[in-house]
């Protein structure tokens, strides 16, 4: 019988070896990319699948590489299997970063790097639990499988690719969401939303931060030199900076902190910001309020409202929907984008439609550019209880399932639930990064050394229980 104090001394010694992985594959830039030459996802996705697999046949386990869909590193060869799925793939590092964001570093207890959080540290971890079984030869009853995704920020298409040519496993575990057990993930209703009409003259341009997920952490608008309400400039606010260029236009530029646009409340939105303030200030014109109305209306209360999709149930509480980028076409219109979280037990709305007609009401046009239904899984099965303990049993908490807003591969495999690796931890040491960095998806993406740690002695845990 292995107690959480002989693990623990375990984990502690591979620490060393655990981040040399995880260094190895954060700094290979695998951002999926759907027109490169080299299929499915280009040559970052390949590269790190393939680093992945030979790491884990250096360890002694057998491979299997699914088309650079998917890739497999097993443990045995017995039928009856669980699966441990996480994904190589990152989004795009965008802007602002501190510390470089393909060469990872270890500090103050934190790897930092793209990725390295969300979810290679999950590949690293399900690889260890994987060692720790073959190293002292435990007599498991399944073949433990660690699945390798290289295409789930963007749309899992590689688990779509898996799902249709290959059998999955009899019980999956998806280590890319928070502790305990994940019950159910809130559907996706996401789109552009684009004016009929054009700016007027006055009006030469309007930017955003760029990141789809994250509300904004920067926007401007570029008004012309000879806009009618200059004068209304002084009474800005001291949030908005205002510049002027050779020309004499004017460009008026909000900051504030990116954070998950599903989680938008509370936060340090720059393009609510902006939009507030020149309507307040009455900066630009009637004819250029109507435009940017409706992108204004959407962030007032992130509730769907704007778009008449407002809803909520006692499960999940209410839809989050946020404008996360704007931007001023060639032609002179705006467009934005907004992404959804809604309420588990609302798939039967017809989003599409509904919003359709609001954006039409109020001189727009909407492109739906994803919509995934909500899922809930089923509590009663054993497992949920079994895991949730040995989570509570080593934190000395008592958690219980929960639902999120984020999504994971496990709405699209039968019989799995998402499971880690987010934990209660303490805050990263002072100064160690700026607002709005250091977190998944975020500038200077970074994972604590200590939840890693903790992360796969609950995972060791775990199979030893089930498998």
């Amino acid at each position: 019988m292995f107690t959480a104090e002989f693990i623990d001394k375990w984990v502690e010694e591979h620490t060393p070896a655990l981040l040399e992985d995880l260094i190895t594959i954060t700094n290979i830039k695998s951002v999926a990319e759907f027109n490169s030459p080299i299929k499915p996802y280009g040559q970052g996705c390949q590269d790190v699948l393939n680093k992945m697999l030979s790491i884990g046949f250096q360890y002694g386990f057998s491979t299997k590489n699914y088309n650079n869909y998917v890739g497999c590193i097993e443990l045995n060869d017995l039928e009856d299997d669980i699966g441990i799925w996480a994904h190589l793939d990152v989004v795009p590092e965008g802007d602002g970063w501190v510390y470089p964001p393909y060469e990872a570093q270890v500090k103050d207890g934190y790897v930092i790097g793209r990725g390295c959080q969300d979810n290679k540290s999950s590949a690293i971890v399900g690889l260890y639990a994987m060692r720790f079984l073959k190293e002292f030869n435990v007599p498991v009853k399944h073949n433990v499988k660690l699945y390798l995704g290289t295409c789930e920020e963007q749309g899992m298409y590689d688990l779509d690719y898996f799902v249709e040519n290959h059998p999955c496993p009899n019980l999956s575990l998806v280590p890319d969401s928070g502790f305990p057990v994940c019950l159910g993930e809130r559907g996706t209703f996401n789109g552009n939303i684009t004016s009929i009409n054009k700016f007027s003259k006055e009006v030469l341009n309007f930017k955003t931060s760029t990141s789809p997920y994250m509300i904004p952490d920067m926007a401007a608008i570029t008004l012309a030199s000879d806009f009618k309400n200059k004068d209304n400039l002084a009474t800005l606010p001291e949030y908005i900076q205002v510049k002027t260029d050779a020309d004499g236009n004017y460009t008026l530029t909000a900051t504030g902190i990116a954070k998950n646009a599903a989680m938008p409340h509370g936060g340090d939105d720059a393009l609510k910001k902006l939009l507030n303030a020149i309507f307040d200030c009455n900066i630009i014109s009637e004819h250029d309020k109507d435009i940017l109305r409706l992108c204004k209306d959407v962030n007032t209360n992130y509730d769907g409202t704007a778009l008449n999709v407002h809803c909520t149930d006692e499960e999940s509480g209410p839809i989050v929907l946020t404008c996360t980028t704007a931007e001023y076409l060639e032609d002179g219109n705006f467009k934005f984008s907004f992404i959804s979280k809604y309420p588990i037990s609302k798939n039967d709305i017809q989003f599409e439609a509904l919003a359709k007609e609001a954006c039409e009401l109020a001189g727009h046009t909407l492109q739906v550019t994803r919509f995934v239904k909500a899922t809930y899984f089923d509590p009663s099965n054993p497992i949920v209880d079994k895991i949730t303990s040995v989570y509570n049993d080593y934190m000395g908490l008592n958690t219980k399932p929960f639902i999120m807003s984020g999504g994971t591969y496990a709405r699209k495999l039968p019989n799995a639930f998402a499971f880690g690796t987010g934990m209660p931890l303490p805050k990263a040491p002072e100064g160690l990064f700026l607002p709005g960095h250091g977190d998944y998806h975020q500038p200077d993406e970074a994972i604590s050394i200590v939840r890693m740690q903790k992360a796969l002695a609950i995972y060791i845990l775990t199979l030893l229980t089930i498998s």
